[in-house]
């Protein structure tokens, strides 16, 4: 990828956009691979589940997501380049009559309550400057027995990284907090390390939280 200082990386990572938006894209799926994994094997998408995804970029493990019967997955970006290459990417792998990117925030979801069976943020929780409006626009548009998995950086390392500066840090028992204050029941916690390139591309030991909560 092209070399951006720490404060346009930080600007990319928000909202890939303009002529680097399709760079950074790639670099976040090889610099997010194995969390992602992680992840969406936590969340566990069974057969005709509908599955929500805030943040996925263009879209590059949706596919992952679509392996149950009769599963649809809807994901909900900020980055117009990434709605477009999203779809473009579920279109050329034959999914987009079970799987769509659109374009929406996370503090007002385009989906109708209590519409998903599962939903997944990965390394988004730092563009919530509050979580509790967008817990609670989880809570909504989750079914009762709905499940939320939640993977982001541990506060100290992610206070380690130069791009991660004007991020919101949240440390792990404060979202378990705001989880249950917005109506879920935390059900697995996981720790995710990995020694790894960055999304700047230096190598680091990596320290992640997986959350795995339940709309009550």
């Amino acid at each position: 990828m092209m070399m951006l200082d720490a404060p346009t990386l930080a600007a990319q990572l928000r909202q890939p956009h303009g002529e680097a938006a399709l760079a950074v894209a790639d670099s976040m799926n090889r610099s997010n691979g194995a969390l992602n994994l992680a992840a969406i094997g936590l969340l566990a998408v069974g057969a005709g589940e509908q599955v929500l995804e805030v943040g996925p970029g263009n879209a590059a493990f949706a596919p992952l997501m679509l392996q149950a019967t009769g599963s649809h997955y809807l994901g909900i970006e900020l980055s117009t380049a990434m709605v477009e290459a999203g779809n473009q990417r579920l279109a050329s792998a034959g999914l987009a009559e079970r799987a769509a990117m659109r374009h929406g925030d996370a503090h007002a979801l385009p989906v109708a309550d209590a519409a998903m069976d599962a939903a997944l943020a990965v390394n988004t929780l730092y563009f919530w400057p509050n979580l509790a409006p967008v817990l609670d626009e989880l809570a909504r548009v989750l079914r009762r027995g709905g499940r939320l998995c939640l993977a982001f950086g541990d506060a100290s390392f992610m206070r380690s990284l130069p791009f991660a500066a004007d991020f919101q840090l949240h440390e792990l028992d404060v979202v378990e907090l705001a989880l249950r204050v917005s109506g879920f029941r935390v059900s697995a916690w996981r720790s995710h390390r990995e020694s790894a390139a960055g999304n700047d591309g230096q190598t680091r030991e990596k320290h992640f939280h997986l959350l795995l909560a339940q709309r009550r």
